[in-house]
């Protein structure tokens, strides 16, 4: 078997056109190494219409396996790490798209590294419980009031501060990461639920990041150029949500929704993630 596994999570809210997307992304740039593609197909799809997923495939080797529409994307992951005997597997959610040759040679080589636990094409700083210290927008605000009085959003900054770490909050994203399989195994689960306990896993005090930190264990962004950023020099990778992301990896519906911006909604997006509007 391989040692290697590219698993591309499928949901059926989202329809056929992300998944062919990724796929005419993933046929367009070589990946630089021996790997085995596994389809996870996740929710409530039928016989009669995978049959317009399966077109897309054709002609390409891969593996699949079904889930239920439940434990949102990290929990697919989770489960594919369980069920398939791979040393290293790259997850790629249903929004990735591929940007260059060699994607996959790149993130592997920083991975396999001894002092390394996780890589990912983009990374954030950006801190829930700190976003819940400055509360909505002017914008939003009269909506907030109507619904939550100061008592209860000083009980919800509470429950943040519980479960997240004020900025900078160091996490790498969970659209496009890669992790050995005896790590990602050793990783204490969250019960994805809700939207809310994927993000946890994702940027939370008991997520995925900090737990491999806390394992003495590096983090790297992995950019085009091949470089594995640390933590203290993600910002100046160019891959996430500064200038233009000309160094991006691997895209997704967030880097786009960067990249279609207006200006002053680059400037907020790049604060939420960085602090600083950084080369916008």
């Amino acid at each position: 078997m391989c040692n290697i596994c590219v698993a591309h999570l499928v949901w059926d809210r989202l329809g056929l056109e992300p998944f062919s997307k990724f796929i005419e992304s993933y046929a367009k740039h070589r990946s630089g190494l021996k790997h085995d593609l596994l389809i996870i197909f996740q929710g409530s799809f039928k016989n009669h219409n995978l049959s317009e997923y399966y077109k897309v495939l054709n002609g390409f080797l891969y593996k699949s396996m079904y889930r239920h529409n439940v434990g949102f994307d990290i929990g697919a992951y989770c489960s594919a790490a369980r069920k398939f005997d791979y040393d290293y597997f790259c997850f790629v959610n249903s929004y990735s798209i591929i940007l260059d040759n060699h994607w996959l040679e790149k993130m592997y080589r920083h991975v396999t590294s001894a002092d390394v636990g996780l890589v990912g094409a983009t990374a954030s700083c950006e801190s829930p419980y700190s976003l819940s210290l400055i509360g909505p927008s002017e914008k939003e605000r009269p909506f907030y009031r109507a619904i939550l009085s100061n008592y209860w959003w000083k009980i919800w900054q509470e429950i943040f501060k519980y479960q997240y770490d004020p900025f900078p909050n160091y996490h790498i994203r969970t659209n496009a990461f890669m992790i050995s399989r005896g790590l990602i195994n050793k990783i204490g689960r969250i019960y994805f639920f809700t939207k809310g306990s994927a993000v946890r896993f994702e940027c939370g005090k008991k997520g995925l990041s900090k737990q491999i930190m806390r394992m003495n264990l590096r983090l790297l962004v992995v950019g085009k150029d091949g470089i594995g950023y640390e933590k203290e020099e993600w910002y100046n990778s160019n891959t996430f949500r500064t200038k233009n992301q000309e160094n991006l990896l691997i895209a997704d519906n967030r880097t786009e929704d960067y990249l279609t911006a207006d200006i002053e909604r680059r400037k907020l997006l790049s604060r939420l993630a960085w602090g600083q509007e950084k080369d916008i």
